[in-house]
């Protein structure tokens, strides 16, 4: 690399797609972009010198949208220079990627090198890519936060990889094997963005459940980062069922600072379903792995989850069943998925079912989502609940409480002076999945959907 850095004054955005895990090293990123020289510039600004754009490939649906933001970046900003990164830009080829508009391309496990392939970039301006075989490696990427640029909430990424192989999921192809990062490193840099102002902390990985250092285990990282001053929530990214065990439960209730709210995928509710899938557990034992959260974490622990709906072999009744167990438990937000035959994993073999039959499941599903997140929302009305504000806008501010139902109330104080801090209100009704406190009025379509 030259020695002259070309990076200082340039300016940069960050767009990211995904999972948490993309949250966390889009923030990671631009620390690092930062630390060159160059100048953030929020809300994924056209006008930039750069764009970056932390893309996600889970199924055919989020690697046709990272295309689609891929080209919408290079027509929006013909002059600047374009990277992509993460586990689209992990399955692209370079011709694909050029033909795209790309000029650096990255796969995951090397986000590090970012800022020098830019730098080099703007001294021969050719196309860059690098990328390793993520299946072979051990290595952590060496990038990390200094602070909160996109969120109140800070991501904290733990661990990398997945070894579960899931008939469906093209995702250990993309992430690699697990690895997980030193407690010690991960302590640090929850005490380095709380000492900068992030109140709320959230645990990521592709595999959490599967974090280890040494003999220090999931519950004893979460109990260690509880620990760490100026941390005013913790919460967890998706679980896997597997991972949900008495030992983190008990941790968790016991941090004073966790907020109740766990995502355990359970994919389907159909035992041969979920053989077929290689989920590794029965519906009839996801169900006491709802129970036994609730047992720890209270009544009113919000326990969200995923459902794939339309699998290959998914019958009728396999698809009521799933909608039985989501009600069963009690689930609060459930993300439906359609099947995504993904190239190269076992499912993508089997025979699917007609594209009208799983667009009218998922209809259903979607329906009985929204449901049960109503029915959940409308617990809290009348009740106490802490909210971090997040946005202020016209009066109105924002946040989530800490079951992770977002709410509406008023303010009439200093904007800048609300953010990131947390508040006692008292919601008076509930529409959909929201809640809306007394004085909080406002144009419904300006309101933000609820999301994780």
């Amino acid at each position: 690399m030259p020695d002259n850095f070309h990076l200082s004054g340039k300016t940069f955005s960050v767009v990211t797609m995904g999972c948490r895990v993309n949250h966390y090293e889009a923030e990671a990123v631009a620390a690092a972009m930062e630390a060159k020289g160059a100048v953030f510039v929020p809300g994924g600004g056209a006008s930039a010198d750069i764009t970056i754009i932390v893309t996600c490939s889970v199924t055919s649906v989020a690697d046709a949208k990272s295309r689609k933001i891929v080209r919408r970046a290079r027509r929006a900003n013909p002059e600047g220079a374009l990277v992509a990164c993460g586990c689209w830009a992990q399955s692209a080829s370079s011709g694909e990627a050029a033909e795209a508009g790309v000029d650096i391309l990255v796969g995951n496990r090397v986000k590090s090198v970012i800022p020098d392939l830019l730098n080099e970039w703007y001294v021969t301006r050719k196309f860059y890519e690098k990328k390793i075989d993520v299946t072979k490696s051990e290595e952590w990427d060496n990038i990390s936060l200094d602070r909160t640029r996109m969120s109140t909430r800070a991501f904290i990424k733990v661990q990398d990889g997945c070894e579960r192989r899931c008939s469906y999921c093209a995702v250990p192809s993309l992430r690699g094997q697990c690895v997980s990062r030193g407690y010690e490193d991960i302590v640090s840099e929850v005490g380095r963005v709380t000492s900068r102002g992030a109140r709320e902390i959230v645990l990521t990985g592709i595999q959490l459940g599967g974090y280890s250092d040494g003999d220090v285990s999931l519950a004893g990282l979460l109990e260690r980062i509880s620990r760490v001053p100026g941390v005013l929530r913790l919460q967890m990214g998706s679980l896997e069922p597997f991972a949900v065990n008495e030992e983190l439960l008990r941790t968790a209730a016991d941090s004073g600072v966790f907020c109740p709210h766990l995502h355990i995928p359970v994919e389907s509710g159909d035992d041969g379903v979920l053989f077929s899938m290689r989920r590794g557990y029965t519906a009839a034992e996801f169900a006491r792995i709802a129970d036994m959260t609730r047992a720890y974490l209270g009544d009113d622990v919000h326990i969200s989850t995923d459902l794939i709906v339309g699998f290959p072999g998914e019958s009728e009744e396999a698809f009521s069943n799933s909608l039985e167990l989501l009600e069963k438990i009690s689930a609060g937000k459930v993300h439906v998925f359609p099947y995504s035959p993904r190239k190269g994993t076992p499912s993508a073999a089997m025979e699917r079912l007609p594209g009208a039959a799983v667009n009218e499941r998922t209809a259903r599903a979607l329906e009985l989502s929204e449901k049960l997140l109503s029915s959940y929302a409308a617990k809290w009305v009348g009740r106490e609940n802490r909210v971090l504000a997040e946005n202020v806008n016209d009066g109105v501010a924002s946040g989530w409480n800490r079951h992770y139902v977002r709410v509406y109330f008023p303010v009439n104080r200093d904007e800048n002076a609300m953010r990131g801090n947390e508040f006692s209100t008292e919601p008076k009704i509930s529409i959909g999945s929201i809640l809306l406190c007394e004085g909080a009025d406002m144009d419904m379509e300006k309101i933000a959907p609820y999301e994780e």
